[in-house]
C-alpha cells in the first residue's frame, strides 16, 4: 500500500471517536517515519517525558491517539512539500497547522473540528509549493511583493500576471491530486475570502506568524487578525507554543529509523 495512503489512514483511525489503541500502534508501526517520530515525541520534554517509553504501543498511550494523527499528517505533508519540491515550507506548515489548532481550540471548537484546523493549516502552504514548481525563486519574489505591503487580493492578481495562476488556484489543484478531504481543500482555498468560522480561524493563523520557513513576518496583521477574534491578549502564547510545536515535530522527525532498527516487532 502506498505511504500517503497508509498515513491518511493511520489520521483516520486516530480520529474516531473512541480510537483503539492497539489498532492506531499497529497503523503506526507499518509506517517507518511515523514509528520513529512518535517514539521520539513521546520522549521529549515537549509532553513532560518523566522516564522513557521504547516501544511504538507505549509511545501511543503516552502521548494520545490525536497527537498520532497529528504527526501521520505532518509527515504526509513533508512527504508532499518534498515532492514540490519546497521542503523549507514544511517548517511554516507546522507553525501555522498548530496556530489554528490552537485558535480553534480558544474559539470553542469540537475536538474533530480542531483537528481539521490542524490539517487544514498543514496544507495551506501547498499554493506557494504550486508555484515555486513553476519558479524556485517564487519565495524570493513573495517576500518582495509583502515589503511593499501589498492586499492580498492584489497579490493575487499579480500572480497570475507573472506565473498564469495564483496560489489560491494553485493549491486547489495540488490538494485535489493528492485526494484530500474536500473540506479540507475548501478550507485552504478560502482563506481570503473565508465564510465559516472555521475558515475564519484558518486565515487568523495564516495571516502573519511567518511569511517564510526562515523568516519570522513583523507586521502586525497576525495581532490585529487575533483581536478581530477577541483574542488579542493570546497573540505570544499562540506564537510561543506553535513554534515550540514546529521545533519539537522537527527534531521528532530528524534522521528516522529504518523499518527494521529500534521498532520492536510487537509496535
Amino acid at each position: 500500500m502506498d505511504m500517503s495512503q497508509r498515513k491518511v489512514e493511520l489520521w483516520t483511525s486516530a480520529m474516531a471517536a473512541d480510537p483503539d489503541l492497539y489498532e492506531v500502534a499497529t497503523r503506526v508501526a507499518t509506517i517507518p517515519d511515523c514509528a520513529a517520530a512518535v517514539v521520539r515525541y513521546a520522549n521529549s520534554a515537549y509532553v513532560g517525558a518523566v522516564y522513557p517509553v521504547g516501544t511504538v504501543l507505549e509511545s501511543v498511550i503516552r502521548v494520545g491517539c490525536r497527537s498520532v494523527g497529528a504527526l501521520a499528517m505532518a509527515s504526509l505533508n513533508r512527504e508532499l512539500v518534498d515532492t514540490w519540491g519546497a521542503p523549507e515550507l514544511w517548517e511554516e506548515s507546522l507553525v501555522i497547522g498548530r496556530a489554528a489548532k490552537l485558535i480553534g481550540r480558544m474559539q470553542g471548537a469540537t475536538r474533530t473540528d480542531t483537528e481539521h484546523l490542524f490539517v487544514s493549516g498543514l496544507f495551506s502552504i501547498a499554493g506557494s509549493a504550486g508555484l515555486m514548481l513553476q519558479d524556485d525563486g517564487y519565495l524570493q519574489w513573495r517576500r518582495n511583493q509583502r515589503a511593499r505591503h501589498l492586499h492580498d487580493l492584489e497579490l493575487l492578481r499579480k500572480e497570475r500576471m507573472v506565473y498564469g495562476v495564483d496560489h489560491v488556484q494553485a493549491a486547489s489543484r495540488l490538494l485535489d491530486e493528492w485526494n484530500l478531504p474536500i473540506e479540507i481543500i475548501e478550507a485552504v482555498s478560502s482563506h481570503h475570502a473565508p465564510v465559516t468560522p472555521l475558515q475564519e480561524i484558518l486565515t487568523v493563523a495564516m495571516s502573519a506568524l511567518w511569511d517564510d520557513s526562515l523568516t519570522r513576518c513583523v507586521s502586525l496583521s497576525f495581532r490585529d487578525a487575533m483581536a478581530g477574534l477577541g483574542l488579542a491578549d493570546h497573540v505570544s502564547f499562540v506564537e510561543t507554543e506553535a513554534r515550540l510545536f514546529a521545533d519539537i515535530t522537527l527534531e521528532a522527525f530528524s534522521g528516522e529509523m529504518s523499518p527494521e532498527q529500534d521498532i520492536p516487532a510487537q509496535w
